[in-house]
């Protein structure tokens, strides 16, 4: 019974759950959406990368730190420059906001994919048992 309820198990059930919870604030409910079309392991790895860069330029900013080639904002250059769909629509739903705020709402969403992607191995160890 479990097997069977695995082999049709969809990894995007937490990203769905996110997309229509009333109680997340509306940038999270919208990282979900925008996360729910990409791969395990790389909408994991793109979004975690994103986050990252974000709370390096989160860190700068908090060190007043206003250099235009800083380690950080070269970071997100380098990462935009890339032109990835998935990683360029996370940094326009968030590029308004703080950049704490928006570091927050990415590692958030990092955190979530990453559990996304942690149930393949174990489904797939069942199901071939």
């Amino acid at each position: 019974m479990i097997r069977d309820y695995l082999t049709s198990y969809d990894f995007n059930l937490p990203l769905n759950d996110a997309t229509v919870d009333p109680d997340l604030p509306l940038v999270r409910r919208r990282l979900a959406s925008l996360a729910s079309s990409e791969g395990l392991d790389g909408g994991y790895y793109e979004a975690q990368e994103l986050a990252e860069a974000f709370l390096d330029a989160a860190r700068e900013a908090n060190a007043e730190v206003m250099d235009d080639d800083s380690p950080a904002r070269n970071r997100l250059r380098d990462i935009l420059e890339r032109d990835l769909d998935y990683q360029r629509e996370l940094f326009e739903e968030v590029c308004e906001l703080p950049l704490a705020d928006a570091a927050a709402h990415l590692c958030w969403l990092a955190d979530l994919m990453k559990k996304r992607a942690d149930m393949a191995r174990p489904i797939a160890e069942i199901l071939r048992q």
